[in-house]
């Protein structure tokens, strides 16, 4: 038993409007051997793939798969359930997939729906080693090689918040393209797309994030303009922070001017033998200190997307509670084991990291890594409740004020900032800030959504949908017609024709062919350009109003296509040399 080809397609294909994975499998002496031929086969397979039992199957109900289990069905069909069912153990729903032989050899086509290139691909090979295990009676671990994929899935996927706006255009009917392997993707095509890169979108100006990035900047911006605000200095020297905090005043916060994700910060701080460390913890992440009035209360993010409050959460910093048995360390260890912790971004929350801040804050509630809190005592090891330390969300949107409402908008406006986090501190978010007890201390240049699409407590906020309806409002457009052209001969100068016809209509024409990629007249491209990658190439670029693509067949059967759908197809003709290619 042997792969003879392992690929994937992430564009509608020749097999699917889904992306598939594609596998050529030999069976070689296991082709003509049915699963109720192989002893203990059907009983492991269902032990270690419990999920299998309701696979539906071509019978059409719940349990069909487990029928033809038990009637004896053919291990290419095998293999490509279970590669499905891999993929549902790790959240990714998929249920499409086909095996079918190639003429009369011992060689399977097998295809499956995927979500992600490399957990898909992952998948197929995992399920593959399973019932060749199976067939020779070997032993297999099949949870060790589910958490693998797993882990690809979380490193090489979308992260939450870039999902979750991806996923909110395409219920809208907008086709999503990721670029690159980080979490940049464009919405839509053409002249009307957009691009966006977490919260980032392409409306976003650079010195909005700049200011927003410099803290200093953004106090003065929103005091000059009535916001309250703490008072502050900027300092580069640990005499010249002890010195500020003099004058504002204990308890006083450091933080670095240009830091984000609560990165070298301490709150909180008491006195002037506690300003040395917090100094030099901040210098390790940049040159200027800024050092702040402490303002007392609760933390609340309030999300700003296009001059609207859409989301309020009550960040609640890093924490432990204890058991009376465990140690400070242990508790933290104990915690991070919960599935939705991961390192970075990649999951709904972060695991908690104790770093020198942390020690320090517990030092202050009189514990160290090795005490034993009793029963039901909050520990806490960070100051702020950014979920990148490991924080916690509670959804709060119903409570904000109207005035606070108002404050978040204007300091996101100020700021110049079509999306937005507003860092409040106040004892209440229900009550106004006008009444002298809160500041806004910090505006946020894409900020993280996972705590609204992932509160600890509270509603789900789709923020991810108002993301998409900000940036293509209910009625705009966000594609440019796309005509594609395929078929043995006539293709070039069809899609030519067409492109003269639409030109002089005052359109402004992108256009594929075999002698380049061409906006109008002229050549960006030159070459056979009749592929996916060109397709994509062009339709990336904000200067056409219609797409014209030739589209030869070799790139359709080999990768699928370049673009999700057109909007007109035209096939100039079939003949026999153009039939034969992968078996089509």
């Amino acid at each position: 038993m042997l792969i003879r080809e392992l690929k994937a397609y992430n564009s509608r294909n020749i097999y699917s409007h889904q992306k598939v994975i594609k596998m050529i499998v030999d069976l070689e002496k296991w082709d003509d051997i049915a699963t109720n031929q192989i002893p203990s086969f059907n009983q492991r397979l269902l032990e270690l793939l419990p999920g299998l039992a309701v696979h539906h199957c071509s019978v059409g109900h719940e349990g069909g798969f487990k029928k033809r289990l038990d009637e004896g069905t053919y291990l290419a069909h095998v293999i490509e359930h279970s590669a499905l069912e891999i993929l549902n153990q790790i959240g990714q729903q998929v249920s499409f997939g086909r095996a079918r032989r190639i003429n009369d050899t011992s060689c399977y086509i097998i295809v499956f729906a995927h979500r992600e290139e490399h957990a898909g691909l992952e998948a197929g090979k995992t399920a593959f080693q399973l019932i060749q295990a199976l067939s020779t009676g070997m032993p297999f671990n099949i949870s060790e090689k589910i958490k693998r994929i797993q882990e690809m899935a979380w490193k090489f996927g979308l992260g939450p918040s870039t999902k979750a706006i991806a996923d909110a255009a395409l219920d809208r009917g907008i086709p999503v393209t990721r670029i690159g392997n980080g979490s940049i993707i464009q919405l839509g095509y053409g002249k009307y797309h957009k691009k966006m890169e977490g919260t980032l979108t392409d409306n976003t100006s650079c010195i909005s994030v700049d200011m927003a990035c410099d803290k200093t900047v953004t106090n003065e911006l929103l005091g000059q303009a009535g916001i309250p605000v703490p008072k502050g200095r900027v300092c580069r020297t640990t005499k010249e922070a002890i010195q500020a905090a003099d004058e504002i005043g204990y308890p006083v916060v450091l933080k670095p001017v240009n830091g984000n994700q609560g990165k070298g910060v301490s709150s909180n701080i008491q006195c002037p033998e506690e300003i040395a460390d917090a100094f030099r913890i901040a210098a390790e992440f940049s040159e200027n200190i800024l050092v702040e009035e402490y303002i007392k209360g609760n933390d609340y993010r309030i999300l700003i997307i296009g001059n609207q409050v859409s989301a309020v959460s009550l960040r609640i910093p890093a924490n432990v509670i204890g058991d009376g048995r465990h140690t400070v360390a242990q508790l933290v260890e104990l915690k991070n084991k919960d599935d939705r912790r991961g390192e970075d971004h990649e999951r709904p929350l972060t695991k908690i990291k104790i770093d020198e801040i942390g020690l320090i804050i517990l030092k202050k509630q009189g514990y160290s890594l090795g005490s034993v809190p009793k029963k039901g005592i909050r520990v806490y090891l960070k100051t702020s409740g950014n979920l990148s330390t490991g924080g916690e969300a509670v959804d709060c949107t119903d409570r904000i004020h109207p005035d606070n409402q108002e404050i978040a908008i204007r300091a996101a406006r100020i700021i110049g900032l079509d999306i937005a986090g507003i860092d409040i501190k106040c004892r209440n978010i229900s009550k106004p800030l006008s009444l002298g007890q809160g500041a806004v201390i910090e505006v946020n240049a894409s900020p993280g959504i996972r705590m609204h699409l992932f509160p600890s407590k509270g509603k789900v906020r789709k923020v991810g949908n108002a993301i998409v309806d900000m940036l293509f409002p209910y009625g705009s457009k966000h594609s440019v017609p796309i005509i594609s052209i395929t078929g043995t001969n006539g293709k070039t100068t069809t899609t030519r024709i067409i492109s003269h016809i639409l030109k002089t209509q005052g359109m402004r024409v992108g256009m594929t062919t075999t002698g380049g990629v061409y906006i109008d007249d002229n050549c960006i491209m030159k070459g056979d350009t009749t592929g996916p990658i060109s397709a994509k190439m062009l339709l990336s670029d904000k200067a056409i109003d219609v797409a014209i693509l030739e589209t030869a067949r070799g790139g359709i059967i080999r990768s699928g296509l370049g673009y999700d759908l057109a909007d007109i197809g035209v096939l100039t003709n079939i003949s026999e040399d153009h039939l034969g290619l992968d078996g089509v």
